[in-house]
Formats: C-alpha cells, structure tokens, sequence
C-alpha cells in the first residue's frame, strides 16, 4: 500500500534553511538602506546633485558608447555635449518667448482677474459657486486680503523665505555647472568603475553579476531616457490642446507639465486644476468641460499608450506598483524620492527576480494531500470512464452473441 504523502511535502529543511538567509539579508538590507538614507538627508544638497549627476550620465551613455566605437572617449564626450547645448539654445529660442509672455500676462492681469473671480463668487446665480453655503463664498472672496495681509504681518518671515529661496536659486545654478561636470567624469571613468566593482566579485559569480549589473543599466537608463521623452510629449499634447482652445497661458502650463512629468503619471494630474479654471472663467463651462475630457484623453494616452511602449518595457513594473512606488518616496524623500522611486523599484524587480527562486506552479502550491486528492479523484473519473467502456463492449458482444445465436436458430 502506497504511503500517505505528509502535508506540504515541500516545507523541508534546505527551503527553510534558504528562507531564513533570505529574510536575514532583507533585514540586513533594510538596515543599511535606513543608514544611507539618513546619511543623504544629511548631505541633502550634495545627495541631490550626485543623483542627478548619475542619472544626466545615464541619459548619454548610449550615445558616447556607440560613438566610442569609432572614436577617442573624450572626443565622444565633447561632441554629445555640444548637441546637448545647440539643443537646450535651440530649444529655449522657442520656449522662454512664450513662456516670458504668459508671465507677462499673469503679471499684468492678475488684479482683473482677481476682481472677475470676486464677481462671479458674489453671484447668486453662478452655477459653480452659486450652490456653497454664504460664509465659504466670503471666505472665497476674502482670500486676496488675507493673504496681502499675512504677508504685511509676517513680513520678516518672508523676507528669510525670499533670501532662502534665493540662496536655493544660486545652488540651483550651480548644480547646473557642477551637474555635467560630474558627469562627464562618470561617463571617462565608467568602464574603471565597472571594473573595480566586478573585481569584489568572487570569480566563479562573475557571469551572473554582470547579467544583473547589465540589467540595472538597463532599467536605470531606459526609465531616464523614457521618462525624459513621455513628459517631453504630454506636455507637447497639452500645449497643443490649450492652444486649440484657446485657454491663455497654454505654453507656461505645457511647460510646467512636461516638467513635472518626470514623475510619472504626475503632470497631467497637477496642471488639470489650473487649465480647467481657467478656461471656465474665460471661455465657460463648455470649454472647461471640453478642456477636462481631453486632459482626461491626455492622461490616459500617457498610460496606456506612451508610457507602456516607451518605459514600462525596460522597468517591468505594473501601474499600481508605480503608484506606490512613488507614495513611498515621497514619504522618505520628498521629490527627489518620488522621481528616484520608480527605478529604485525597477533595481528591486531585477535583484529579486535573480535572488527569488522560480515561482510554483497553482498544482504545486497546494498541500500534499490536496495533491493527492486531486490526482486520486482524476484517477477515479478516468477509470469510471475505463470501466464504463469496458461495460459497453460487453454489451455490445452479448448483443453480438444474442444477434448470432437467433441467427442460428433462424437457419
């Protein structure tokens, strides 16, 4: 008699053994990446600038890798760089005009519009604001006041603020000197640094490490480079739209989206607000509605059509994963947690991928006697089947016999 399987069969020593390791290193891990965050919190500004260094350095890595086929590296680096800038000029020639105008124009007519605003909260019969409650349409229609005098009343506050903000603007200036710089390090030095990382790695794991460093590469430097394109193309989309309905400063809040888009699923969803009011108080419910559907168009393109086909096919990573991803870097480290969340959660799918074992088949995943069960009742259906064929043939040959024994009477 066949022993009976014990309950998962598969609960043995060495999968137990592996298990605790692997949870081990997962604390251990958890343990070191709270140290490093810490560490960068406390450099914040340096943190910033060495992220963005390796990340602009990870832009242009396929362009000077293909280019050093033929060329010197420093040659390469230079000649990337020049079209960067004859780029970003010939760029900037179209964008800061129109953007320089749509500050202009919010200059000039914000005490109109302020004033238009006021009207239309006053108004009784205004369908959006004509339905809250009194005390909410005041507040509303206080709310310029208030602020003019906030600011009078914490005037010294705001003058740190303004010197601070001043002081972030200059270190912002020269990140943007100090950015390339680095960079183009990083890129003279990249195949000395891969070397002296593949030279920690025990000589008989060497293959499978550089399978998962190229992998990293590839994750880190495809979401940099489809990132860059996805938010350069909603905001083209967004502009272009604002532009056909004639909602003002269509460039200003194009830029601003494609901007922001850098976090994925994120511009979009910010500039909607400020395009939608804006058109309903020049142009009216409709086109605010018109406006609205198509941001709405807007955002579901991005997901479903540019950003599936232009990152997700080198971070692998689901939407909601993404979502989360980024609430989560947000947590730790703000907008610059939110921007690197996304490949930090690619790195992780790759390392875990190559760290995890396979996953278990749905007939694997059961307990052992569920198995068994299962292979004892398919048994059971087939030899019922077996044995209902066989009880048809008998029938069959005692009608046969039946049939040739009348037919010897007969004769």
């Amino acid at each position: 008699m066949e022993a009976r399987p014990k309950v998962y069969d598969w609960f043995t020593e060495a999968r137990v053994t592996y298990w605790a390791k692997v949870l081990l290193l997962l604390v251990l891990a958890a343990y070191v990446l709270g140290g490093v965050l810490t560490f960068l919190e406390r450099i914040g500004s340096i943190s910033i600038i060495l992220i963005a260094s390796i990340f602009f350095a990870y832009l242009l890595y396929p362009a000077v890798r293909k280019l050093n086929e033929r060329l010197p590296l420093v040659a390469c680096v230079l000649i990337v760089y020049a079209f960067i800038a004859v780029l970003i000029v010939a760029s900037l020639t179209f964008i800061v005009p129109a953007v320089s105008y749509d500050i202009v124009q919010i200059a000039n007519h914000y005490p109109s519009t302020v004033a238009h605003l006021q009207t239309d909260i006053r108004d009784p019969s205004n369908r959006l604001f004509g339905r809250l409650p009194m005390w909410m349409r005041n507040e509303m229609v206080n709310a310029p006041g208030t602020l003019a005098r906030w600011v009078r009343t914490h005037g010294y506050d705001a003058t740190l603020g303004a010197l601070g903000f001043l002081v972030a603007s200059a270190t912002a200036l020269a990140a943007i000197v100090i950015v390339p710089v680095l960079s183009a390090y990083l890129l003279l030095d990249s195949e000395n640094i891969k070397r002296y990382f593949i030279a920690l790695i025990p000589q008989k794991r060497r293959e499978r490490s550089l399978d998962v460093l190229m992998e990293l590469e590839q994750v880190i430097g495809g979401f940099i480079r489809g990132q860059l394109l996805v938010g350069i193309s909603v905001g083209i989309l967004i502009t272009l739209m604002l532009m056909i309905m004639h909602v003002p400063y269509a460039a200003l809040i194009g830029l601003s989206a494609a901007i922001v888009d850098i976090i994925p699923y994120v511009g979009a969803v910010v500039t909607f607000v400020p395009a939608v009011l804006l058109a309903y108080f020049n142009h009216g419910a409709g086109n605010a509605i018109v406006v609205a559907v198509l941001f709405i168009a807007i955002f579901e393109m991005e997901g479903h059509l540019i950003a599936p086909n232009i990152v997700s096919k080198t971070v692998s990573l689901s939407p909601l994963t993404v979502i989360l991803a980024i609430l989560i870097g947000g947590e730790l480290m703000g907008l610059v947690g939110m921007f690197i969340a996304v490949p930090a959660a690619g790195m992780l799918r790759v390392i875990a991928y190559h760290i995890m074992p396979a996953k278990a088949t749905l007939e694997e995943a059961q307990p052992a006697d569920g198995r068994s069960a299962h292979r004892y009742a398919l048994g059971n259906r087939a030899g019922a089947r077996s044995v209902g064929r066989d009880a048809g043939g008998a029938n069959a040959i005692r009608r046969d016999g039946h049939g040739t024994a009348s037919g010897a009477r007969a004769r």
